[in-house]
């Protein structure tokens, strides 16, 4: 048997990954309401964490507002969507996606338009063709 070495993948991307497939599993089984993440979500997408990471991610999703953990007897491990979580996944359709928006609204730069500013010279002259023009006005 051969053995095929996994990718080396960058935590940051790691956690793209994780918390998008997290938030993707708990919306789309809604009807569940609440899901135990190593068991239902970790093990049906075939993710396999080291312990340290899996609490370092689940830290982050719990500090991130979009999830939040079930509270009381056997519930430990458990997560459900928040009502931000609901609304990030509607609008979007996942934390990838987000991610997408949020890069592409960052990367317009705005147009910004500045007034036009013309300097008056302190002390204005009166040159004599204008000084002619101002006592034809007068005699009118």
């Amino acid at each position: 048997m051969k053995v095929v070495p996994a990718p080396m993948i960058d935590r940051h991307t790691l956690d793209k990954v994780v918390i998008d497939t997290v938030l993707k599993a708990l919306y789309n089984n809604a009807d569940k309401d609440i899901l135990h993440i190593e068991h239902d979500i970790y093990a049906s997408q075939g993710l396999k964490l080291p312990l340290k990471e899996s609490e370092r991610l689940w830290d982050v999703m719990i500090a991130s507002g979009w999830v939040s953990p079930v509270i009381g007897f056997g519930n430990a491990g458990k997560l459900e969507l928040t009502r931000e979580g609901y609304q990030l996944m509607a609008q979007y359709g996942g934390y990838h996606e987000y991610l997408a928006a949020v890069s592409a609204a960052n990367s317009q730069q705005p147009t910004l338009i500045l007034p036009i500013q013309v300097e008056e010279s302190q002390d204005p002259q009166i040159t004599p063709q204008d000084n002619k023009q101002t006592k034809t006005k007068k005699k009118k």
